[in-house]
């Protein structure tokens, strides 16, 4: 088998979970790899909580992988949100968001607590 391919059946290595606060912000933690294989899923979650939420929280701290795609998704929830902030805490990612330059147009932040001061 390939590097990056998946055995048949195997779940895609993303979850995405989502909680709302009790002052509306919405909390969006990404775990695992953000790529055209799972882009889909996490798209179709962040751009649900872009909608419904007056600040969205996207905590990429357990994303050890951030496609083109995945960066695009960002590009999207960035403009679509009326806040959004990003929790970058592994050096990759942190990277990609600047070489891309994506991450200049984003509120990037280490941690959540420190976005809701």
């Amino acid at each position: 088998m390939l590097p990056g391919q998946r055995v048949p059946g195997e779940p895609p290595p993303l979850a995405v979970t989502s909680s709302r606060r009790k002052d509306g912000v919405i909390v969006l933690t990404a775990v695992g790899e953000i790529d055209a294989a799972t882009v889909g899923r996490f798209r179709t979650e962040l751009s649900g909580a872009c909608v419904t939420g007056k600040r969205v929280i996207l905590d990429l701290s357990g994303v050890g992988f951030l496609s083109c795609a995945g960066l695009h998704a960002l590009e999207e929830a960035n403009a679509a949100a009326p806040r959004f902030s990003v929790i970058v805490k592994t050096t990759l990612v942190s990277r990609i968001l600047d070489v891309s330059g994506v991450g200049a147009d984003l509120d990037v932040w280490r941690d959540v607590e420190d976005v809701l001061l």
